[in-house]
C-alpha cells in the first residue's frame, strides 16, 4: 500500500495542519553567521481595492459629485488623515488606517498612487491572471509567473524556502517555479495527527520508485520545518494585531524569518476587497484590519526592518462613481503601497490623472504607473536582480527611487 503525493498533501491538509511541498524538496538552515537575506513580501489585496477610498483626493469638487454617500470627508467626526499632495491635489488615507499614517509619517511607508495595469478587462479573475503572470491583456501570456521568472533570474542557487506563500496553495505569480512552497499556518506545518500518522505514511512508502521518494521527501521537508519551529524562543507578545487570516499570515512569515531559512521572497493574499454595496462599514473593517495588520507586522519584525520591503498589489481599483448600492463596481487605476527599512516613504509617487470627465479611463481613474515599474525597482535594490528583462520584458527599467540600495547593472534599463 502506498500513498500518492495528492494523498500526502490531502492528509496534510486536513483540519488545521495544511502544507504544500514541492517534491524532492528539502529544508535547509542557514549556518550561524551566513549572511541575511533581504525580503520581498507581496501582499495581494484580492478582488479589487478602492485606492479612491484608501487615499481619496477628498477636496476634489469630481471626487466629491462622484462619491456624494460614501466619500473620505476632510472634517466631520471621522476625517480622512492628510498625508500631503501629489501635483498640488490633497490626499487623505482612509480615517481607519491610523497604523499606516503613523508608518508613512516615520518615513516608512510609501505610497503609489493611480497604479497598475492599463487595460480595458474588468474580470477579476482575468484581472488578476494577468498582474501575476506580469502581462497586460495586449502582451503575449508566459508560461510562468513573475514571481517565478524573478526568483530563477537570481544570480546563485536559492536556499530552500526561498520562495514561500502563506496559504494552503500557491499563487499564479509563483507558476513554473518548481521549489516554491506553500504554509498556510507555520505553527500547524505538519500532516494531520503530527509524528504517529507521519510515521505510518513512511513505513508504507519504503520503496525506490520516484513517487515514494517523493512522499518520504516531502515528509522530510515537513520534520525539517518542525524542528526549527521546535528551536523559536516563545513569543506571546501580540504586538498589536487585530486577529484573522491575515494576522495568521504575518504571524507565520515572521517565524520563518525568525528560522533564518533563507526566504527571500514571500506572498500572502488579503481577500475581501470586493465592496459592490454597503462599502462604508465592509471597506472600514478591511482597511483596518490591514493598517493594523502591518503596523503590528512592523513591530514584530523590529530586528528584521532594514531586510524587509513589503509591496501591495490589486488587480483593480474601483468605477469612480459609486453605485446606487453604495457600493462600487470594478474599475481600473488602483494604488499600492511600499513598506520597509530602506523605503524613501512619507511622501505619494506617480503622476496624478485627474478625475474630470476627460482624464478618465473609460469611467474609471486611469493607470499612470505600471505596477512593474515599482517592482522591478524593488527587485533590482533590493533583492539584486539584474536580469529584469528576463522578469518583465516588455517594460523598461526606470526606477521612481521609492527604496534605496544598488541596481547598477541592471539590465534592461537606466541602470544597464
Amino acid at each position: 500500500m502506498t500513498l500518492s503525493r495528492r494523498e500526502l498533501l490531502r492528509t496534510a491538509s486536513a483540519g488545521t495542519a495544511m502544507a504544500a511541498i514541492t517534491p524532492g524538496l528539502k529544508v535547509a538552515f542557514a549556518a550561524d553567521g551566513a549572511a541575511d537575506k533581504n525580503l520581498l513580501v507581496v501582499l495581494y489585496l484580492r478582488f479589487g481595492s478602492d485606492g479612491l477610498q484608501m487615499i481619496a483626493p477628498a477636496g476634489d469638487a469630481n471626487y466629491i459629485s462622484n462619491r456624494p454617500t460614501i466619500r473620505v470627508r476632510t472634517d466631520g467626526n471621522t476625517p480622512g488623515l492628510g498625508v500631503g499632495t501629489l501635483q498640488g491635489v490633497d490626499f487623505f488615507l482612509h480615517p481607519a488606517t491610523s497604523e499606516l499614517k503613523s508608518l508613512y509619517d516615520a518615513k516608512k511607508l510609501a505610497i503609489v498612487h493611480a497604479a497598475g495595469l492599463r487595460m480595458p478587462e474588468r474580470s477579476h479573475f482575468e484581472c488578476q491572471e494577468f498582474t501575476e503572470l506580469g502581462v497586460t491583456s495586449s502582451e503575449k501570456m508566459p508560461s510562468d509567473g513573475w514571481l517565478a521568472r524573478h526568483t530563477k533570474a537570481l544570480a546563485g542557487a536559492p536556499t530552500s524556502l526561498a520562495t514561500v506563500a502563506l496559504s494552503s496553495n500557491n499563487p499564479e505569480s509563483f507558476l513554473g517555479l518548481k521549489d516554491a512552497v506553500a504554509i498556510s499556518n507555520a505553527s500547524s506545518f505538519n500532516v494531520s495527527g503530527g509524528a504517529p500518522n507521519a510515521t505510518v505514511i513512511r513505513a508504507l512508502n519504503g520503496g525506490v520508485t520516484p513517487y515514494a521518494q517523493e512522499v518520504i521527501q516531502t515528509l522530510d521537508a515537513i520534520s525539517s520545518v518542525q524542528t526549527g519551529l521546535s528551536k523559536l524562543s516563545v513569543d506571546n507578545t501580540n504586538y498589536g494585531y487585530p486577529g484573522g487570516s491575515l494576522t495568521t499570515s504575518l504571524r507565520s512569515l515572521a517565524s520563518l524569518v525568525r528560522m533564518n531559512v533563507g526566504i527571500e521572497v514571500a506572498h500572502i493574499d488579503m481577500g475581501g476587497w470586493d465592496h459592490h454595496q454597503n462599502l462604508i462599514n465592509d471597506f472600514n473593517s478591511r482597511a483596518s484590519d490591514l493598517a493594523r495588520s502591518l503596523g503590528a507586522f512592523w513591530r514584530e519584525m523590529a530586528n528584521y526592518q532594514n531586510r524587509l520591503t513589503l509591496v501591495t498589489m490589486t488587480e483593480f481599483g474601483r468605477r469612480f462613481r459609486e453605485n446606487a448600492s453604495q457600493g462600487t463596481d470594478h474599475g481600473s487605476g488602483g494604488y499600492m503601497f511600499v513598506l520597509g527599512g530602506n523605503v524613501n516613504g512619507g511622501k505619494i509617487y506617480g503622476t496624478w490623472p485627474g478625475l474630470a470627465q476627460n482624464q478618465l479611463f473609460n469611467g474609471d481613474l486611469d493607470v499612470t504607473t505600471d505596477y512593474r515599474r515599482v517592482v522591478g525597482e524593488i527587485l533590482a535594490k533590493r533583492q539584486g536582480a539584474r536580469r529584469l528583462d528576463l522578469v518583465f520584458p516588455t517594460v523598461k527599467y526606470d526606477p521612481m527611487g521609492i527604496v534605496t540600495g544598488n541596481d547598477t547593472g541592471t539590465i534592461g534599463g537606466k541602470s544597464a
